[in-house]
């Protein structure tokens, strides 16, 4: 099962609704990539790093991508 399949049906169990469910949803999901980049990185990121990844993952990017840009 995917991540955002069992995050989904954990909060439909816990009772939200489906449009409060979709609305939460895509911040979840950046901020478990952003942690992803974290623990990719292996190390915790400064303010200015953790806001490039935010911005980063509201582009698009994947978290291969912005690790990537991190250690260039």
């Amino acid at each position: 099962m995917e991540t955002e399949d069992l995050i989904t049906a954990a909060l439909r169990e816990a009772g939200y609704s489906q449009d409060a469910i979709g609305s939460a949803l895509p911040r979840i999901m950046r901020i478990l990539e952003a942690e992803d980049v974290r623990i990719e990185l292996g190390r915790n990121l400064s303010r200015k790093e953790r806001e490039y990844v935010r911005l980063q993952l509201e582009l698009g990017l994947s978290v291969r991508e912005i690790v990537r840009a991190l250690q260039a």
